[in-house]
């Protein structure tokens, strides 16, 4: 299968594919609950603070009347006016303690009674509201101390850091955490007062200002890790996410696998560069030394396997493709060839079969020599094999190349011979160097009369014309001693080696080389 201009069927390409098509929509989806579950904690953490702040201006509220029902009291004596504010005390919910302070400081605390407290009226955001470490009962007990000013004088209402912390905590979402700022203090829902650089929550933050009172109220989350957190809200969708990822991936991974149309399978193994050079043996009837070898193409398919040739030679002719199929084994033989040349004998037979579409291209010419431009001069013989399974039409176009060939010292010869109907308008039409005498009738050598008459026949018409003979499919001593009885020129067939691969017949070059 061909993806924008690329074999999607190659494993390494199919595999890629799939583990794109895996991590796309597990990537989006993690992203998209990774965002949608940072939106519901900011919501949380913003709801968090909007209640929070709420309940302490409530508190707040609470402690202002308070403070305005004790205003008729200041500038009393305490003793006058202290059941007044403990019972006043008493009734107002939140407020701890309340006290009366005129011009010389506190002179009357609702808890102690009469005292004589310097008023410190520093530090109260507004003047209003500010985060005490204590007082003199609790001196690291934290309250949030309310003063309103009349007059001369002033009230001054505690609210105990437990109600505080109560609000926070009832305010604050799972995993979250609520803080009260009163100026430069910060009180969290713990009852810890912190004034200076407070550790605050920096996820899913919100920070909402009183437009009643000095204070905010800062709200966030505090995650060590939001993912770990995302998996354990979201486990069950995660999962979800990455099987229906993995199946996808995997089904891509089974449809780029399918073989598509014979065409597109062609040239998907021709650029996979599938199609190998197998060399059978052709060698002297008279000593039986190996003289040269016919090209075979193979086709090693990735998941098939080893594929015949007449599985798709056919195919590759009706489709176009046999030209550059055949332009890469020529290549790849000369490559490979090249680099044994030394164990070749001088003039060795190198043999191609050409369909007649290949014919009518001049690139021939070049493509020929640049396969001999890769050995020495005279070291190869380059054979082009005519099929007949196309028509090859004698016109000047085809004579002009033919000719050219001629010039650069390749040789032509009529591959199976005798078994189409062009093989002797061929004999006539062009200069022809070999006779190739097709393995149906050598096969019956010794078996049946007429094919015997019929070598003979094909013996004697290329001993007429001068023509170099060659028997093919050879496969017992009967039907080699009977050829070369008959003065056959080269012999190919199992009985003298099977199409083997290039180096591997190289190899074996090697070691007659050696034995020799």
């Amino acid at each position: 299968m061909l993806l924008f201009g690329f074999d999607a069927s190659r494993p390494c390409w199919r595999l890629l594919c799939a583990a794109l098509i895996f991590v796309l929509p597990v990537s989006l989806g993690l992203w998209e609950l990774h965002t949608n579950y940072l939106n519901t904690l900011s919501k949380q953490s913003e709801s968090a603070a909007s209640r929070a702040l709420t309940l302490m201006e409530l508190m707040l509220d609470h402690a202002e009347e308070n403070n305005r029902n004790m205003f008729p009291l200041l500038n009393h004596p305490c003793e006058t006016a202290l059941f007044t504010m403990r019972r006043r005390v008493v009734l107002a919910p939140f407020v701890r303690t309340s006290n009366l302070i005129a011009d010389n400081g506190v002179y009357c605390n609702s808890l102690l009674g009469k005292v004589n407290w310097l008023d410190d009226n520093v530090g109260y955001s507004d003047g209003l509201l500010r985060l005490l470490p204590g007082n003199f009962v609790l001196p690291r007990h934290p309250v949030l101390a309310v003063r309103s000013s009349a007059g001369h004088g002033a009230v001054l209402s505690t609210i105990d850091r437990e109600y505080i912390k109560l609000m926070l905590t009832l305010s604050a979402p799972a995993k979250g955490e609520v803080l009260l700022n009163v100026g430069n203090s910060w009180l969290n829902h713990q009852g810890e007062l912190m004034v200076r650089d407070p550790k605050l929550p920096t996820l899913a933050t919100h920070d909402l200002k009183s437009s009643r009172y000095p204070l905010s109220i800062y709200a966030g989350m505090d995650l060590p890790s939001v993912w770990r957190a995302l998996w354990q809200v979201r486990h069950l969708t995660i999962m979800l996410l990455l099987g229906f990822s993995l199946s996808i991936a995997l089904l891509v991974w089974w449809l780029l696998g399918r073989p598509g149309s014979m065409e597109g399978e062609l040239k998907r193994a021709l650029r996979a560069k599938e199609f190998l050079p197998y060399l059978q043996p052709l060698v002297s009837s008279g000593d039986g030394r190996v003289v040269g070898a016919e090209v075979l193409m193979r086709w090693q398919h990735p998941t098939t396997g080893l594929i015949r040739p007449d599985l798709f030679i056919p195919q590759a002719e009706e489709c176009g493709i046999i030209v550059p199929m055949t332009r890469s084994l020529m290549q790849t033989v000369a490559e490979q060839l090249s680099q044994w040349q030394q164990l070749l004998p001088a003039g060795f037979h190198i043999g191609f079969n050409i369909s007649a579409v290949h014919c009518r291209d001049l690139s021939l010419l070049a493509e020929c020599r640049a396969f001999l431009d890769h050995f020495a001069p005279g070291g190869i013989t380059l054979v082009l094999e005519l099929t007949e399974r196309e028509l090859l039409v004698a016109d000047s176009h085809t004579l002009g190349l033919f000719k050219g060939l001629d010039e650069m010292g390749v040789k032509l010869a009529i591959d199976d011979f005798g078994t189409g109907h062009s093989s002797l308008r061929y004999l006539q039409q062009f200069h022809v160097d070999y006779l190739k005498i097709d393995q149906s009738f050598i096969g019956r050598i010794g078996t049946e009369s007429l094919s015997e008459h019929i070598v003979d026949n094909v013996i004697d018409l290329g001993t007429r014309l001068g023509l170099t003979l060659v028997a093919e499919g050879v496969e017992t001593r009967v039907q080699a001693d009977y050829l070369r009885g008959k003065g056959v020129d080269y012999l190919q067939g199992y009985l003298f080696g099977r199409p083997a691969p290039l180096p591997q017949f190289c190899e074996g070059l090697l070691s007659r080389h050696r034995a020799a």
